[in-house]
């Protein structure tokens, strides 16, 4: 069973600083998290490649890299992986109950709904932690360390990668989904994302970059 924080549920559901769910959106947000945790059919794959840069490391922005058939020329991502020899892509989802509980809300009840969406959102990003800890746990077994993970979309990585990850992972067979036409996957709670490794620890933060209190002064922050 995946834990989900109830604090990230309602964040989720927009509560930041402006006061505290009632007693009422408390309990709807229980049951909501105890039936995803009921129905929910979590799975996960994830490869490591190489990684081949192109030139000089100290101008790896200008020089970009490249892995498993792909040219990275995203700045935000070869900051990030910086100094790393090897990546990991990663593919997870929770599977087509939340979309399914979403859908049957939204006739009946729009609070329940959105509060699915919350759960459903918080859900998947914990699942998306375990397995990234196990990622974590490997590169630790052969001496190297995982920086942040980093999704197609974010910053300049490009969606269009997403069409990468489908086809080297076999996402479709692998665990169950498919990218629509717009590049948006179904089951629509699910998560692809790359983790650089490197010989050098740089203690990262298990939240990612935004948490970290290193931020805006770390070379290799997303």
């Amino acid at each position: 069973m995946i834990e989900i924080n109830k604090k990230e549920v309602i964040r989720y559901l927009g509560y930041r600083g402006i006061g505290e769910p009632d007693e009422h959106l408390n309990k709807l947000i229980d049951e909501c998290i105890k039936e995803l945790q009921d129905k929910a059919t979590p799975r996960s794959v994830y490869k490591t490649f190489p990684i081949n840069w192109n030139s000089d490391m100290e101008n790896v922005t200008e020089n970009g890299c490249e892995f498993a058939g792909i040219t990275v020329s995203s700045g935000n991502l070869l900051k990030n992986l910086k100094g790393c020899s090897e990546i990991v892509m990663l593919a997870v989802t929770i599977g087509p109950a939340p979309d399914m509980l979403v859908r049957r809300s939204e006739v009946r009840d729009i609070m329940k709904a959105y509060t699915y969406q919350a759960a459903g959102a918080a859900m998947v990003e914990a699942w998306c932690d375990e397995i990234n800890n196990k990622i974590i746990e490997d590169a630790q077994a052969k001496g190297l360390y995982a920086r942040p993970r980093f999704s197609p979309g974010y910053g300049d990585f490009p969606l269009e990668v997403q069409m990468d990850f489908e086809r080297i992972l076999d996402m479709p067979k692998s665990i169950g989904v498919t990218l629509s036409e717009s590049l948006l996957m179904t089951p629509t709670k699910s998560v692809t994302a790359v983790i650089g490794l490197s010989d050098k620890d740089m203690d990262c933060h298990k939240g990612g970059c935004e948490e970290c209190s290193m931020h805006e002064s770390c070379e290799y922050s997303r």
